[in-house]
């Protein structure tokens, strides 16, 4: 299954998708912020549940490869091991999976 974004929570109050750029066409996965919250925010966890990764292992893996390239510039793009603190909108590209993480309050 292709995702091009994953929503966690509600948008920020006053944003909506068109606000943020994320079509009625696009393949977009929306996760209810009681349910990321059940598994402490944490990145791993979240992408294992939606069916991204097969396990925490495959994503330590990826993470223990980005965290060394130079060519990966954002600090959360390139970051896979770690606890969600903040809202926040960030583009992932991982393997051939291309989306877009928007969380919420």
């Amino acid at each position: 299954m292709i995702v091009d974004n994953i929503i966690i929570g509600d948008l920020i109050e006053g944003l909506t998708c068109d606000d943020v750029g994320i079509g009625a066409e696009e393949n977009t996965i929306n996760m209810m912020m009681c349910d990321a919250q059940e598994l402490k925010m944490f990145l791993p966890k979240i992408l294992v549940s939606l069916g991204l990764f097969k396990s925490t292992s495959d994503v330590r893996r990826i993470h223990k490869q980005r965290v060394l390239s130079t060519k990966i510039t954002d600090a959360n793009s390139r970051n896979l091991w770690r606890t969600i603190d903040k809202p926040e909108m960030t583009h992932l590209k991982i393997g051939k999976q291309n989306f877009w993480l928007v969380v919420g309050e």
